[in-house]
């Protein structure tokens, strides 16, 4: 991620535009990706497609064939669709993209947006997903996105990459004044119309459904949640394996991406 790829993959010629959102895990992605399913320019999604890199340790062709074929949103809109649209909205975890980051970012003329959410809530949100399914609450700490996050918004910052920052809690709190801010960014309108949407049973997993179960709430969902979760006390993330030091260490993260300019905040005018 030291400098900015020059490489341009077919897909790229196949849409007039590319919307990139990268977001740690449970940070409420999918449901802010889904408000972009509505915007009447975009027909096409590919949900994490550095996925199968990550964890089945397939080559970039492969990433470049999945986006060839992203998943056409047209028939489950429930806003209508402009003539022509063929935009086509991206949206990865910083752990997934990793080192390829500067190449992804180099695919788009828009802004990148960045989600964040307090690392008490998305950590042990992730830890709880783990638990739900049998599995280890230990993962690889990486995964949680934070210090992989930050160093991509240094990324940015450092090659001139026009980006923005918005908060879990901000945009499931006062999804108009964000989203308005967020699309006038962009360059696109927002209609609160784009709120709305009908519950899909569609598959956006890239392993075989392995991660199926992440995103029931959000697919059979008709609009945005309120932020209304508890936020754990520190106390509740084990000492083993480096969590809580973790934890730690990710809040002072979100502090200062908290206070950074490119944040979007609901109380601007």
């Amino acid at each position: 991620m030291n400098e900015v790829r020059t490489a341009r993959p077919a897909f790229l010629e196949k849409h007039d535009a590319i919307y990139f959102i990268a977001s740690p895990p449970r940070c409420g992605s999918t449901a802010f990706a889904r408000v972009f399913w509505e915007h009447p320019t975009v027909k096409y999604y590919s949900h994490e497609p550095f996925e199968i890199t990550y964890y089945d340790n397939q080559p970039l062709e492969a990433v470049y064939e999945k986006l060839l074929e992203p998943l056409d949103i047209s028939v489950i809109k429930n806003n209508g669709l402009e003539p022509n649209a063929n935009a086509l909205v991206i949206k990865e975890m910083p752990y997934q993209v990793g080192a390829n980051f500067g190449m992804a970012a180099n695919w788009v003329k828009q802004p990148i947006i960045f989600l964040i959410r307090d690392p008490r809530l998305n950590i042990y949100s992730r830890m709880m997903k783990k638990k739900e399914t049998g599995d280890s609450i230990f993962f690889p700490l990486q995964e949680t996105g934070w210090e992989l996050i930050n160093g991509q918004i240094d990324f940015c910052t450092q090659n001139g990459i026009d980006h923005i920052i918005v908060d879990s809690n901000d945009f499931r709190n006062h999804p108009i004044p964000i989203f308005t801010q967020v699309f006038e960014k962009l360059g696109l309108q927002f209609s609160p119309s784009m709120l709305n949407w009908q519950p899909t049973d569609i598959e956006i997993d890239n392993l075989d459904g392995t991660h199926s179960h992440l995103y029931y709430k959000v697919l059979s969902s008709k609009s945005i949640r309120p932020a209304t979760e508890s936020i754990p006390d520190l106390m509740d993330f084990p000492k083993e394996h480096g969590i809580r030091t973790h934890v730690v260490k990710a809040m002072e993260i979100y502090h200062q991406l908290s206070e950074h300019k490119h944040r979007i905040k609901h109380d601007v005018p």
